[in-house]
């Protein structure tokens, strides 16, 4: 009996350990292509705000109809820092604030351009 309790434990110890490798490399996956806001998102998705800098922007023709990767400071409406990353079909405005949707392991999922008087307050202190 103790002999069966302890392959048991051991093969409950790899599962842990190889469910945990796996998720790490995904984490790593969705966050170089997403950034970290497709980790740190709720599964049900949250609200994020960036300032688009077309300093930080780069072409990407990897998607000919997505080419202009951005990879920029996003803000949680608490004021919590991350980044994200997302590819648009032409340079944004530069200086524009962004509201955005990211969900866990999606990222952006649908963003607007704001103005500064809509940002919340910890978010607006964060980007001026």
């Amino acid at each position: 009996m103790k002999r069966v309790i302890a392959v048991v434990a051991v093969a409950i110890c790899l599962l842990i350990g190889g469910a945990g490798f796996a998720v790490s490399k995904l984490g790593e996956q969705f966050g170089d292509q997403f950034g970290d806001v497709a980790l740190s998102a709720p599964l049900t998705g949250g609200v994020y705000y960036t300032q688009i800098d077309n300093g930080c922007v780069t072409r990407d023709d990897a998607d000919p109809d997505m080419p202009y990767r951005y990879e920029l400071t996003a803000y949680a409406e608490d004021g919590s820092q991350t980044t994200t990353v997302f590819h648009t079909s032409r340079e944004l405005r530069d200086g524009a604030y962004l509201r955005f949707d990211a969900a866990f392991l999606r990222g952006m999922i649908s963003w607007e351009e704001v103005q500064a008087d809509d940002l919340p307050g910890a978010v607006r202190t964060q980007l001026q």
